[in-house]
């Protein structure tokens, strides 16, 4: 196991994995420059490389003015006592906790609280949980506090939903728990309501209604400095204790593809975006911003939180939107899960151990209950997971987003393979194997490139099964048919005919239906097709050949335009060409060889 910092990292191997290329792609540069220079907390970045593993570290000493994301005091007193006002408490009431919750605060920073190594730590980035087992727990935390005795040991906020593992592998090993904030998300095979689809489908309409398009960042490349100042608006200028961010670091992440950035564009002005990150089959925003000053009713937010979650949806992917907007982002099918910080305190002296136990008391005894008890208002029975505290850690989602990524490609791969068994059949058999398909598919929870497909095919196959089928016109009476349309000259006959695509029974079954018909002098050319080719039949009456034209004569007019050839007995003959296009010209031919014939012909001395 080897630690590496700024200096010594480009020592470092990286194995073939999205973890190590993305510890190599983005954690190593922001580690070699420092914290500040793309971001306001002040933290010491490190990298432990263990196994074919590469873990980022951010190591606190006691910077209480960072924002919650590097420390543990900002995020359980420095918040919450700004947010107890009289007008949400009542003044005494207000006074009283604000007394009691800075008297805790006041013992943790004497503990050092925020003395502390966070372990697997990727910054603005989430759902990255490194699969570690109990050995590799074990390993990793006595070393770390071999090399850092005086500091706890912590992993911040996972989220059970993607790593209920871990949580349990550190449960084993000795880790306490501090419940540490709430999230939202929305699983690709998750049920909604027709409430939720409808606000989706309102929200759906409302960027182009207002003008805007959404543009990929890099059609972009000189944003980096409108994208800060609307991401400052909405964060850092409006939550005080909110993370920022450098211009740099737009400009670095948008040009080296770190994260995908979407721009909502109206009139060359960058109005509103968001970036993404997917990760263990979940889509996260590690940054969104928009134009503050512009009215509400434009809809920009709630165009552009669809467009994120769509983003996630209709790849069958988890989207993961972050707290805030609780109420708006349950009507659009969010679901509430909480998120906990697993704690290594056993090395640290008494007091700080029970500074430790104190801060865990009050947070998963006094914060956790109320933040419980906000979601159930708004969620109702979707708040799952912010109880008690117990053992194993599960899923709140019932299904990891990795397990409902895997689920919906199979439940897609299945509708697909039932619709090309259904397509085999005809008529009331068919609609019947449909019926259950087109529940599925027109009541699906979300519109996924491949389920619309799936609809629109499902559809015209119901149209093609409710169609009544032509009724086949017998070769009898087609024969009569082309006899009643055919070319006359004079006592002369021609009979040449396009009949399209025709299986071949039919055709030979219309050539033995003409020969009885044919009373006179009558000649007969038929072009048929089957897929590329064509297929040609000639007739001779006797009439006709008694005056000096056959079958094999008619074939030798029409075969060559459609690059064929053809033989057979004076009366009938058959051939086949390659091309189609040339019908038209077979039939014109052969019409032009039988009225230049019948230039030189009289009823008494035949053709000269």
């Amino acid at each position: 196991m080897t630690l590496y910092d700024a200096d010594t990292v480009d020592a470092c191997s990286w194995p073939e994995t999205p973890q190590a290329r993305l510890a190599r792609d983005y954690f190593v540069p922001v580690m070699k420059r420092g914290s500040t220079a793309f971001l306001s907390d002040r933290t010491t970045l490190r990298l432990v490389a263990m196994d074919d593993l590469r873990i980022p570290l951010a190591i606190n000493e006691a910077e209480y003015g960072n924002s919650p994301l590097h420390s543990l005091w900002v995020r359980y007193i420095g918040l919450p006592v700004q947010a107890v006002t009289a007008e949400a408490y009542g003044a005494a009431r207000a006074v009283v906790m604000r007394g009691a919750m800075r008297t805790l605060g006041s013992m943790l920073k004497a503990a050092r609280i925020d003395k502390a190594v966070y372990v697997d730590h990727w910054l603005v980035l989430r759902n990255l949980s490194v699969s570690l087992d109990e050995a590799q727990v074990e390993r990793l935390t006595a070393f770390l506090v071999e090399r850092f005795p005086g500091h706890a040991i912590v992993f911040p906020a996972i989220n059970p939903a993607n790593a209920s593992p871990l949580l349990n592998t550190l449960a084993a090993r000795d880790y306490g728990f501090l419940y540490g904030s709430h999230t939202r998300m929305t699983l690709p095979t998750q049920d909604v309501s027709r409430q939720v689809r409808e606000n989706r489908r309102r929200d759906g309409r409302l960027l182009e209604a207002a003008g805007y398009r959404i543009v990929d960042g890099r059609e972009l490349p000189d944003c980096a400095p409108r994208l800060r100042e609307l991401y400052r608006s909405l964060n850092a200028d409006k939550y005080h204790s909110t993370l920022d961010f450098t211009e740099e670091f737009f400009a670095w992440t948008l040009r080296e593809g770190i994260f995908q950035y979407w721009l909502a564009v109206k009139d060359g002005r960058v109005d509103g975006f968001y970036a993404t990150h997917v990760s263990d089959d979940t889509v996260w925003s590690p940054l969104f911003g928009y134009d503050l000053s512009l009215p509400q009713d434009l809809g920009l937010y709630r165009g552009l939180v669809h467009r994120l979650m769509q983003d996630a949806l209709e790849v069958g992917l988890t989207i993961e939107l972050g707290p805030g907007a609780d109420p708006f982002k349950s009507l659009r099918g969010s679901q509430p899960v909480p998120r906990w910080t697993a704690c290594y305190v056993k090395h640290l002296s008494g007091f700080r151990r029970y500074a430790w136990r104190t801060l865990q008391r009050y947070v998963n005894g006094g914060v956790r209950p109320a933040a419980n008890a906000m979601l159930k208002k708004i969620d109702g029975d979707a708040a799952v997971g912010f109880g008690p505290l117990t053992l194993p850690f599960t899923p709140p989602t019932g299904q990891t987003p990795r397990e409902a990524a895997r689920a919906m490609r199979e439940q897609v791969d299945a509708l697909e393979a039932q619709l090309e068994s259904a397509a085999r059949l005809e008529g009331e058999a068919r609609l019947r194997a449909l019926s259950p398909l087109s529940q599925t598919l027109h009541n699906w929870p979300q519109p996924m490139p491949r389920v619309v497909a799936l609809r629109e095919r499902l559809t015209r196959l119901e149209r093609e099964a409710r169609r009544k089928p032509e009724q086949a016109v017998s070769p009898e009476l087609q024969a009569r048919q082309l006899l009643q349309d055919a070319t006359r000259w004079g006592y002369t006959t021609l009979i040449a005919a396009n009949l399209g695509e025709v299986p071949a029974p039919h055709l030979k079954a219309l050539v033995e239906a003409l020969r009885r018909e044919l009373v006179g002098i009558v000649g007969v050319v038929l072009l048929a097709t089957r897929g590329d080719k064509v297929v040609l039949a000639t007739i001779a009456s006797d009439a006709l050949r008694s005056v000096g034209m056959d079958a094999g004569q008619l074939m030798a007019q029409a075969a060559p335009c459609v690059e064929g050839k053809g033989g057979g007995s004076p009366e009938v003959a058959w051939g086949g060409g390659s091309r189609a296009d040339g019908i038209d010209a077979a039939l014109s031919a052969t019409r032009h060889f039988v009225e230049s014939r019948l230039a030189t012909w009289t009823p008494t001395g035949g053709v000269g």
